[in-house]
């Protein structure tokens, strides 16, 4: 026993071994060309002079994010050449986005005859269902059931039966064209735009100190006259002095002109104070008792008049 222990304990121990190994990648070969027959060949060669080179065309997926104009100028080209060929077929597939146009071959020009000189304005009710076709109605439908029996037939609300007549109201005239009762019926034959302008669209800051900061890019006038409103216009007409000169109102009075602070005569302060043709104020009793002496003014010596105005 001890010598078959020492032996297995002399042996040298075997170590395991391990081998890496890197596969090789599947090589794809192209198509054999399967052989052919002699007399295959033979025919092929008689059939076909020549090789004809055949190109396989792959789908593509359509992509909604990548847009092109292929298709609309194929179809462009397309309508073309069919309209070119064939001058009848007036019929397009609906997958052509194009506009086409053609002649009706008649000499009558499109649009109203007599170039829109009677054409009427549209945009308001039509003549036959307005306030006033409908009391039109309702006066023939009464004029109608005058002095009949009630035969319990509902016409409207517009239409019920009346049993006296009105007179002297605006219902009893509404055929004529000067009554009527709803909204009134415009005017069909005449179109006019019209702005009724209250402002005056000056500008205010060049009109009182002749600068504006706009300057030329400024949207209201630049202009330093005046002008009369139209409430003073009419004023003007009532009161009969529209066109008259009023250049008075705009003379710049000087000093000479305003009532002096004393009284020329008695060089005290104004009593009852008059002023005379050539503007100068004296007091009433002054003036009467200066005038009892002489005609003429005591400051200018021009003749009064004996005319003397309560100065204001």
């Amino acid at each position: 026993m001890s010598g078959t222990a020492d032996d297995v304990s002399d042996e040298p121990k075997q170590r395991p071994i391990f081998a890496f190994r890197k596969g090789k990648r599947p090589t794809f070969s192209s198509r054999k060309q399967t052989k052919q027959s002699s007399d295959e060949s033979s025919e092929g060669s008689d059939s076909n002079d020549g090789n004809v080179a055949v190109r396989q065309t792959t789908s593509r997926k359509k992509n909604p994010m990548v847009q092109s104009t292929k298709r609309i100028k194929l179809g462009m080209s397309a309508a073309h050449d069919d309209s070119s060929s064939n001058d009848s077929n007036d019929n397009q597939s609906s997958s052509s986005i194009t506009v086409s146009y053609k002649s009706t071959r008649t000499g009558k020009r499109e649009g109203p005859t007599d170039m829109g000189a009677t054409s009427v304005q549209e945009i308001d009710t039509q003549a036959d269902r307005d306030a006033q076709a409908i009391l039109s109605r309702s006066l023939q439908i009464q004029k109608d059931l005058k002095e009949k029996e009630d035969d319990k037939i509902y016409r409207g609300i517009n239409n019920y039966q009346q049993f006296y007549e009105k007179k002297d109201t605006v219902i009893a005239n509404a055929d004529s064209s000067k009554n009527r009762t709803g909204p009134m019926r415009a005017s069909a034959n005449i179109r006019s735009t019209v702005r009724w302008d209250y402002q005056p669209d000056i500008c205010k800051d060049y009109k009182e100190t002749g600068f504006c900061g706009f300057g030329d890019s400024c949207k209201f006038l630049h202009d330093r006259s005046d002008y009369k409103h139209g409430w003073q216009l009419e004023r003007e007409m009532e009161l009969g002095t529209y066109g008259q000169k009023d250049e008075e109102n705009y003379e710049i009075s000087s000093d000479e002109d305003d009532m002096p602070f004393k009284c020329f005569i008695c060089r005290n302060s104004f009593k009852d104070p008059v002023v005379t043709k050539c503007k100068h104020y004296f007091c009433e009793k002054c003036a009467l008792s200066h005038y009892r002496k002489s005609k003429r003014c005591f400051v200018c010596g021009e003749p009064t008049g004996g005319i003397f105005n309560p100065a204001k």
